[in-house]
C-alpha cells in the first residue's frame, strides 16, 4: 500500500502553527515527547515508547571467527525491520530505503563511536570472538524512528549480558547461567540520537511527529552522549537556502542537554531492572505487558486527528450560518487529561460505538456542527 500524500491544506495549516509557535500536540518547538522504557523477559530486549512511536531491539550473540584485520576484536552487526505492522506503507519480506537510513544512522553512531570495548568480545585471538547481533523492529510509526530506534539501543546494550566462557585451549566451554552469571558489556560512552525538522519559516522543532517529519525542508540527526560530545551528524534538505551551520548553532545546547538526561533515565531504568532480576522481585520494573493498552489502539493512518488541548472547557459550538438541512457532525472526545480526538461521524450509530471505545461520557463531548458543501458554494 503507498503512503498517503498530504494535502495542501494539511500542510498550510502544519505550517501555519509552526509559524506560530504552536504543535498540534501541545509540546513547545523545542521539547521532546516522553519517553518510557519496558524490558523482556530475556537480557538485552526492550521496548521504548517515544509517544506513539515504538521500537523492540534484541540483542543476541554467538561465537564466530574473527576478522583477519581485526583479530581480536568482536564484531556487531545492526538489522532494522520496518513491517506493515508500523506503518501500512511499509512492506514486508524487503529491506526499504527508510530502513537502511536508520541502520546506516545506528552505526555511526553505535559503531563508528567506538562505544562499545570490542576487544572484551574476544575470547581466543585470531580463532573465537563473541558476534553481536541488534535486531531493531519498528512496531508503530508515528515520526523520529531513529530517536527511538536509538534509544532503544542503548538500553538493550546496558541491559544485555553474555554468557562466560572458558577455554581449555582445545575447546571452548559455554557456561550456563546456573553455573556462572552472565557478564554485562564494557561501554565507554552512551551515545543517541537527537533529531529535529526545519520548515520553511526558519522555525527549527526537536523530535517530530510523522507529519511534522513530511512538511519540513530540512533533516538533523545529531548523535550525543552524556558527556556532551558529538558523536555522528546527519543532515538531509530539500532546499539550499538552509545550512547546516544554521541549524546546528540553533539546537546544539538542546540537543546535550537533552540526551544528557535521558542517558540517566536510560541508566536508572536499566539498574532497577538488573537488580530486580538479581532479586526476583518484578514489583517496581516495567514489563512488555504493561505497555499494551486493550481498550484503545493507536495507529498512523486514521479518519480522525488527535490535538493537544491546552484547556478543556465542554462547550457546544452553534454558528447561524453552519446550521443546514443536511448537517454532518463531527464530535471531539476527551480521551485522556489534556488531549482530545476529533471525529467525523456521518451516523448515529458510529457515535455510539466511538464513545464505547474511548469510554467516555456526554462531560466530555463536544458537538460541532460543520457546513455541508452545498451550503459553502
Amino acid at each position: 500500500m503507498k503512503e498517503v500524500p498530504l494535502t495542501n491544506c494539511e500542510r498550510n495549516f502544519i505550517n501555519k502553527c509552526i509559524e506560530e509557535e504552536t504543535r498540534l500536540d501541545g509540546r513547545k518547538l523545542l521539547e521532546p515527547r516522553p519517553v518510557k522504557l519496558y524490558f523482556g523477559s530475556s537480557w538485552g530486549c526492550c521496548m521504548v515508547s517515544l509517544g506513539h512511536t515504538r521500537a523492540v531491539v534484541q540483542i543476541s550473540c554467538d561465537i564466530q571467527q574473527p576478522k583477519t584485520s581485526r583479530p581480536n576484536e568482536g564484531t556487531i552487526r545492526i538489522n532494522v525491520e520496518l513491517t506493515p505492522l508500523a506503518a501500512q506503507h511499509f512492506e514486508s519480506g524487503r529491506q526499504s530505503e527508510a530502513a537502511i537510513l536508520i541502520s546506516r544512522q545506528l552505526e555511526k553512531c553505535f559503531k563508528d563511536s567506538k562505544c562499545i570495548d570490542l576487544e572484551s568480545l574476544c575470547i581466543v585471538a585470531d580463532k573465537k570472538i563473541w558476534n553481536l547481533r541488534i535486531d531493531v523492529n519498528i512496531i508503530n510509526h508515528d515520526g523520529n524512528l531513529v530517536d527511538c530506534a536509538s534509544i532503544a539501543t542503548l538500553a538493550a546494550l546496558m541491559h544485555f549480558h553474555r554468557p562466560d566462557v572458558t577455554s581449555t585451549g582445545k575447546e571452548i566451554i559455554v557456561h550456563p547461567a546456573s553455573e556462572k552469571d552472565f557478564l554485562p558489556l564494557t561501554l565507554f560512552h552512551y551515545p543517541i540520537c537527537v533529531s529535529f525538522i526545519t520548515f520553511k519559516s526558519g522555525h527549527t522543532i526537536m523530535d517530530p511527529t510523522y507529519n511534522e517529519e513530511r512538511v519540513g525542508v530540512a533533516e538533523l540527526t545529531l548523535g550525543m552522549n552524556s558527556y556532551r560530545e558529538l558523536c555522528s551528524l546527519h543532515f538531509d534538505y530539500l532546499t539550499k537556502t538552509m545550512t547546516i551551520e544554521d541549524v546546528i548553532s540553533v539546537v546544539s545546547n538542546d540537543a546535550a542537554n537533552y540526551a544528557t538526561k535521558l542517558v540517566q533515565q536510560i541508566k536508572e531504568a536499566v539498574i532497577k531492572d538488573v537488580q530486580s532480576r538479581y532479586k526476583k522481585d518484578d514489583s517496581n520494573v516495567s514489563r512488555f505487558k504493561e505497555s499494551i493498552q486493550v481498550n484503545k489502539l493507536t495507529t498512523t493512518i486514521g479518519d480522525h486527528i488527535s490535538i493537544k488541548l491546552h484547556k478543556w472547557n465542554a462547550t457546544t459550538v452553534e454558528n447561524d450560518f453552519m446550521e443546514t438541512e443536511s448537517e454532518d457532525k463531527s464530535y471531539i472526545i476527551n480521551c485522556e487529561e489534556g488531549s482530545a480526538d476529533l471525529i467525523p461521524v456521518f451516523d448515529e450509530s458510529v457515535k455510539e460505538e466511538t464513545l464505547s471505545i474511548y469510554e467516555s461520557d456526554s462531560d466530555n463531548e463536544i458537538l460541532i456542527k460543520s457546513p455541508s458543501p452545498e451550503k459553502e458554494k
